[in-house]
Formats: C-alpha cells, sequence, structure tokens
C-alpha cells in the first residue's frame, strides 16, 4: 500500500483585482485514486478563526457552486483536474486557490474582510443566487455590515427595526416592542439571542432594541417554511448569532451620540486559540424625554445599560467552543412616582464539532432569565412592589450528515423547562399600608422535541426540503387548578371545587406532529418556483391588555383550559433575478390556519389574576397576503422596495352567547395592517461618504372606538359595540441619514460621523387614541403621538 502523500499541489500564482494572499494548510492524503476524489475545504475569519457559515466556493471549470455548512466546511467530489476554486463571503475578500487534484485531502482557507464602505456592497444574503438555488422560503439572513447601511435609529443600528423593513414584517406603531409576521402576535416570535430565548428584547418600551450591534454576527430572520430545529413558536423565528473576538490581536470599537454610547474590546486571552470580546452600551435619554410634548413623559426619567461577554475557543481545526453572557436592565420612571424596571440574562455554551468529514455535531446549553418590577414609592399607605419573571433552561443537540454537497440530512433533539412567576404584590408602607399581598400561583411545564430535516436536489431543476418535529409538553404541579361546572361558561360564578397537584405531578399534557417541506423548480439559472407548508406548535401565551408588547404583560404556560396555539402555513413563491443577480426581485403568496389564539372577553380584569382562564376565550385566526419585493444589490445606489397587501383575523364562537365576539364574525387582529411599503435606499457619494433613506407607509391598526355614552347609579360610562371596527390615522414616516469615514494612518483612528434625522417632515403618527369625557356632548377623540417631531442624532464611532 502506498504511503501518505501529498494529494493537492497549490499552484501560485498572481491573484486578480487586489487579492488578498491566503495561507493554506493541506493535509495528508492517499493518490490511490484517480476519480471521485473528495476534498474537504474549510474557510475561516483570518483574524479570529470563526468558521464563515454560509460562504461560497465556485468551479469555473465546472461550472457547480457549493455552499459551507455550520462548520464552514465543503465537502467536494472531482475528478483528477485542474481546478481554480473561487472562495466568495459578503463583507470578505474574494480568494481564488487553485490547485491540482490528485488524491483525497484537506485544505483550509482564511479569509480577510474587506472595507464595508467600499462599492459593490452586497445589501443582503451571502450566496449571490441563494435566493433562486435553495429551498428556503421567507429566509432572510442580514449582516451587520447591511444594517450598518440603513439610517440608524436615534444614533445607532436597530435590529429590531431594521427587521420590520422586511415584507411580511410589521409593527404596531412607532417605539412598539416585538415583530408580527405574517398576522401572527408579537408572542408568535422566538427571538433568541447565542441560541438563548429572549423575552423582552427592548429598552425604553421599544424605542431602542437591546442588542449591542457591535456584538453581533448576523440575524436571520424564518418566516414562511421554519426549519424542523426550531419549534416552541407559532409565527416566526428570530436567530441572532453573536460575533467573536480576535484570536490575534486586541481591538475594539467605540461609539458615542446623543442619545446612548456603547463600547467593546476584542482579543487573544490564549493567542491563536482563545478570544474574548465584551461590550457595554448605556443610555442618557432623559434630555430626550424633557423634549418631548406629552407631559407624563416630559416629567419621567429613565435609564438602561446592556452588556455581552462572548469567549470563543477553537481548540482545533474541528471543534469549537462558545460561551456568550448576554445582560439587559431598563429603569423608567413616571412622573406619577411609579418606576418600572425590566431585565434579561442569558447563559449559552456551544460546542461545534466535525467529527468527520461528513458528519457535523452541534450541542448547545443555555440559561434565560427574565424579570420585571413596579414599585410605587409615593410616600403613601399605598406604595407597593409587584414582581413578575420567567425562567426558562434547556440544551439542544444537533447531528448533520452530507451525503453530498446537495444532499444532506439533520436529526436532532432538544428539552426545556420554563417557570413563571406570574405576579407577586408586596406592600411597602408598612403594617400600615392598605394595600394587602397577594401573589399569583407559580407555573411549571416541560418541553420536548426531536426532528429531522433532509435538503437534497434532482438534477439541476428540483430541490426538495422536508423535515418532521414531534414536540410534547407537560403542565407540572405544584399547583391548585379549579373545576367548572359543565355546559357553563368558565367563570368566577362557575366554579364548583379546586384539585390540589403535588410538585412535579402532572396535570396535563400535549403533543403533537409538525411536518414541514418545501419543494423549487428552476426554470433556469436566474428564475424559480418554490412551494411550502408548515405546521409550528406554541406552548407559550402573552397575556396583554395592549397592542405592543409591555413590561407589565404576563406569561402563560397552556394548561386543562388554555390549549396550545397550532398554525399551519401554506406558501408560494416566484423569484427572479436580473443582470447577473445586481437585482432580486420575488413574489410570495401565504395563507395560515390558527387555533386556540388567546383573546379576551369584554372588560376582562389581567392584572393579579389567579384564574385567568375566567377572563380569555380561546379563538380562531386566520392570516393571509401577498409580499412583492425588488432589490439592487451592486452599485452606487443599492437598496430595496417591498410592498405587502396582508390581513390578520380572529374570530370567537363558544356555545356561550355571553363569550361571543362580534356576533360569531371575523373581525381585525389588533395587528391588522393591510398596506404596507417601504422604500429602502442607499447611495454612495463617494467611498467615504454615503446617504440613506427610508420611507415606510402602512395602514392605520385597528381600535374599538365607544359608539356612545350612558349614565349608569350617577356614572358615565361608554357604550362599545363591535370590536375592531375603527382604525387609526394611516402611518407613514422618513428618516435620513449621512455617513462620514474618516479614514485613519498608521496607528490613528478609523472614525464614522454619522448624522440622522428620524421623521424628516414631522409627521405626527399616533401610537394610540383615546378619549375624554366632556358633559353634555360626546366623547372627545385625542391624539397620542410618540415621534411627532423630526428628530436628529448625531454619532461618532472608531475602530482601534
Amino acid at each position: 500500500m502506498k504511503k501518505l502523500l501529498l494529494a493537492c499541489l497549490l499552484l501560485l500564482s498572481h491573484l486578480a483585482l487586489a487579492q488578498t494572499e491566503v495561507k493554506r494548510e493541506v493535509i495528508g492524503r492517499d493518490i490511490g485514486q484517480l476519480n471521485g476524489i473528495r476534498i474537504s475545504a474549510r474557510v475561516i475569519d483570518e483574524i479570529t478563526g470563526e468558521a464563515l457559515v454560509g460562504a461560497t466556493v465556485s468551479l469555473p471549470e465546472t461550472g457547480e457552486v457549493f455552499v459551507s455548512d455550520n462548520n464552514g466546511t465543503f465537502d467536494l467530489v472531482l475528478e483528477r483536474a485542474e481546478y481554480n476554486l473561487v472562495f466568495r463571503y459578503v463583507g470578505y475578500e474574494e480568494v481564488q486557490y487553485p490547485i491540482t487534484a490528485v488524491g483525497d485531502g484537506r485544505i483550509l482557507i482564511r479569509m480577510i474582510q474587506e472595507d464595508f464602505e467600499l462599492e459593490d456592497v452586497v445589501i443582503f444574503g451571502r450566496d449571490p443566487d441563494k435566493n433562486i438555488r435553495s429551498t428556503d422560503m421567507g429566509a432572510v439572513t442580514l449582516s451587520m455590515n447591511t444594517l450598518k447601511e440603513l439610517p440608524p435609529f436615534l444614533g445607532e443600528v436597530d435590529i429590531i427595526q431594521s427587521m420590520a423593513t422586511l415584507p411580511g414584517v410589521t409593527q404596531v406603531g412607532e417605539a412598539s416592542a416585538g415583530l408580527n409576521v405574517r398576522g401572527g402576535g408579537a408572542d408568535q416570535n422566538l427571538i433568541q439571542f447565542a441560541g438563548a430565548p429572549v423575552y423582552n428584547p427592548t429598552h425604553l418600551f421599544g424605542l431602542f432594541t437591546s442588542f449591542n450591534p457591535d456584538m453581533v454576527n448576523q440575524v436571520t430572520l424564518y418566516k414562511s417554511v421554519i426549519p424542523s430545529r426550531f419549534g416552541g413558536r407559532a409565527s416566526s423565528i428570530l436567530d441572532i448569532t453573536p460575533k467573536a473576538g480576535s484570536v490575534d490581536k486586541w481591538g475594539g470599537d467605540l461609539m458615542l451620540s446623543n442619545y446612548s454610547g456603547k463600547l467593546s474590546v476584542n482579543g487573544p486571552l490564549v493567542k491563536d486559540k482563545v478570544s474574548i470580546r465584551g461590550g457595554i452600551r448605556g443610555s442618557y435619554i432623559n434630555w430626550f424625554l424633557n423634549s418631548l410634548s406629552n407631559p407624563d413623559l416630559k416629567n419621567s426619567q429613565a435609564s438602561f445599560y446592556d452588556a455581552n461577554l462572548i469567549i470563543s475557543a477553537p481548540v482545533s481545526e474541528n471543534n469549537e467552543f462558545t460561551y456568550s453572557f448576554y445582560t439587559s436592565y431598563d429603569d423608567f420612571g413616571f412622573a406619577s412616582d411609579t418606576t418600572i424596571s425590566w431585565k434579561n440574562t442569558s447563559h449559552s455554551l456551544q460546542w461545534k464539532s466535525q467529527l468527520t468529514p461528513k458528519l457535523n455535531l452541534e450541542a448547545l446549553g443555555y440559561l434565560s432569565q427574565y424579570d420585571y418590577s413596579i414599585f410605587n414609592e409615593a410616600g403613601s399607605v399605598n406604595d407597593f412592589d409587584l414582581n413578575s419573571g420567567v425562567e426558562d433552561i434547556g440544551g439542544k443537540l444537533f447531528l448533520q450528515y452530507g451525503f453530498s454537497e446537495t444532499n444532506r440530512i439533520t436529526v436532532g433533539g432538544e428539552y426545556k423547562q420554563v417557570r413563571i412567576q406570574p405576579g407577586e404584590l408586596i406592600p411597602t408602607s408598612g403594617p400600615e399600608s392598605g394595600i394587602l399581598p397577594q401573589k399569583v400561583q407559580d407555573e411549571f411545564g416541560t418541553e420536548a422535541g426531536i426532528h429531522f430535516q433532509h435538503e437534497f436536489e434532482l438534477g439541476e431543476k428540483v430541490g426538495v426540503s422536508y423535515g418532521l418535529r414531534y414536540d410534547t409538553y407537560q403542565y407540572l404541579g405544584p399547583r391548585t387548578v379549579r373545576e367548572y361546572a359543565p355546559n357553563q361558561p368558565v367563570t368566577d360564578g362557575s366554579a364548583i371545587g379546586e384539585t390540589t397537584f403535588g410538585d412535579g405531578d402532572q396535570i396535563t399534557t400535549y403533543d403533537g406532529l409538525g411536518p414541514r417541506a418545501s419543494l423549487r423548480y428552476s426554470f433556469n439559472k436566474s428564475t424559480s418556483v418554490k412551494l411550502g407548508y408548515n405546521k409550528m406548535y406554541q406552548f407559550i401565551h402573552l397575556i396583554s391588555n395592549t397592542a405592543t408588547i409591555a413590561p407589565t404583560d404576563v406569561w402563560k404556560l397552556s394548561d386543562t383550559f388554555i390549549e396550545p396555539q397550532v398554525v399551519d402555513q401554506y406558501s408560494l413563491g416566484f423569484y427572479k433575478n436580473f443582470k447577473g443577480n445586481i437585482f432580486e426581485t420575488s413574489v410570495e403568496v401565504y395563507y395560515k390556519d390558527q387555533e386556540n389564539v388567546v383573546e379576551y372577553k369584554d372588560g376582562a380584569n389581567l392584572i393579579l389574576q389567579n384564574h385567568i382562564e375566567t377572563e380569555l376565550v380561546p379563538a380562531q385566526g386566520q392570516s393571509y397576503g401577498v409580499e412583492l419585493y425588488v432589490k439592487k444589490n451592486l452599485g452606487r445606489l443599492t437598496g430595496w422596495v417591498s410592498y405587502t397587501y396582508s390581513r390578520s383575523l380572529r374570530r370567537v364562537i363558544t356555545p356561550y352567547e355571553e363569550e361571543i365576539i362580534n356576533d360569531g364574525e371575523w373581525f381585525a387582529s389588533n395587528f391588522d395592517k393591510p398596506h404596507v411599503l417601504t422604500l429602502i435606499g442607499n447611495y454612495k457619494v463617494s467611498t467615504n461618504t454615503s446617504i440613506s433613506a427610508t420611507f415606510g407607509y402602512s395602514t392605520g391598526r385597528p381600535v374599538t372606538f365607544p359608539e356612545a355614552k350612558f349614565d349608569f347609579s350617577g356614572n358615565n360610562l361608554a357604550y362599545f359595540n363591535l370590536r375592531n371596527e375603527q382604525r387609526i390615522p394611516d402611518f407613514h414616516r422618513l428618516d435620513m441619514s449621512v455617513n462620514f469615514k474618516l479614514k485613519g494612518k498608521g496607528k490613528f483612528f478609523d472614525g464614522n460621523w454619522t448624522f440622522a434625522v428620524l421623521n424628516v417632515y414631522g409627521r405626527k403618527n399616533p401610537f394610540s387614541l383615546f378619549f375624554v369625557d366632556e358633559a353634555g356632548a360626546p366623547p372627545q377623540a385625542l391624539r397620542l403621538a410618540i415621534l411627532g417631531v423630526p428628530l436628529p442624532s448625531l454619532s461618532y464611532a472608531i475602530n482601534f
């Protein structure tokens, strides 16, 4: 048997277009074969050593293009011949790598980031024709380089606000927490950072996103056919991956604006082996609040911060460990002596391993906590402290086997425990307090899921992805559960007894199969059509009396009375690229059926409610829409235009007349916005100067207005008829920014000045409408606008 010899002869050549010199590592190989030579290539960041997931390698000799897996690896099967491998990754310099394939082997490619201010920057996406070739539907990946091209929100990049510029994604209004994706509620989105769920991803009630962009590598939104490895939410997955530090040298970023500031540093803990990245961001927002016209906000005080720590250890070419810590905190004091605070904290540990050239493993464990408190410190007998919280702890395991570059299967499982403290009221004024202590029963549940996903291609024209996920859920004690009289609505008056369950006792269980499938047919290299189906289960609900996520909202687990939400989604899309992928266009239509969506009885009382089932009714939901999208990737002017027509409807029909809403007819959900138009543009005036603009228009969201008032026992009461029959005025706003980059020389700093104006023409978009009662006249409607004037911001960022 012949000894192990060199499998790939590396041919040194002059790289065109100022290519970066590549460091090449070739591991031993066997020349015992002339056909079917297997080459394993791994692509990493030159500075950080981080695997570049989704990079592409093209073979001009054969016309083939391959995409790297979750470990940054390609597996190429080649004939014995000479090839010029071309590696590409958005934001990085192209690498050409000539080889002569004579036997099996491995190569390591190190790529260096290019200056994102250079021309011909791709707006988003990594593979230039991935939208055509892949079976993905409704999956959008935004790199931080992409987000930096958008006008900053109050001085900096905002991840959640940026997601709302995509088709099918909306928010109920300005400064709104959460997202509404294809007609789903804000609680139907799983937002996770480094694999750990985040329950409130905002600062200052939605004015800021609580993720420091300097700590983020990329953001991926799944809103159509969601891969089977994700579960637990019914509408979408927002997966935020952290950015690793450098294993080579120390550096950092500093940004100061007139609203907030942030600092991050990164470097090697162990040279070439272990890196660390840490960042902190804080606000000095009070001057902004004092400038607002609303008197309550004008006399309020606010502060927030968030912090991250990421330790990455690529202990070998095939194994990498990453630890991520994240925390955010808000403290908001109303003018009326009431203070609201909320805090997120998460830890996650991830292990990625390439067990064999074909088999990859990923394991993840996490702990996520969310807490909020309301303090009343008026110095009276009514002072109190109201607390609530969620603790989520779990683990995930994935195995991916690649039969070939176009045929892979992923299997895995996950398990989590969720504990909720719905609310505890504590008097703080001593024995003379006029408030009695009260505590709502804690909730505890477990979720487990197993899944598989198979992706393959049948020739060049047909691609298939199908998967199945099995979810099971247990609602456990300790808890005392009410019993209600049969054939009567669930109310306090129909309660007939109670059953007490001990610690760990099983109260109820739910399970279900969630198939996912998508089919792609390519007419040619620039045109394809895709068909998809997706079924999701959700075992947690957000109980809220507002249209947007608020810190005072309560999370509620499915129980005997509140069944899991179930969503079936059907999607059809047509995709077409023009002029060598410079322009991307798509049309997607979808329809969603939703079961067991939570609606509220008229006059529902949701605060400190020990038997919340008496205030809720199960509803059906349906949503449908068409999304039009045009994006320009290259040139001085880049950007996209999206238009969505959609409806999000609810219906409540029960055997009891007093629970039926709107006579059992379909009515608009709180976030139904039929028309949404977004225009994004970025124009590069020069290498160091760019101008960005965003314009958004949407139909006003539904509201319920009082139709009359009447006197009852000396009190004026409002009369409401049908729910969500009216709408607030339409929304529209223009934001603009100018970015100047100062190029440093030698050891001098590189600096970026960004001047932005939010709400350029001062539109008073209503966040809500409220009514004031005047004697002898109908109720008078008043408009509350959060951003009613142009808001300028100036920020300066440097790298060191």
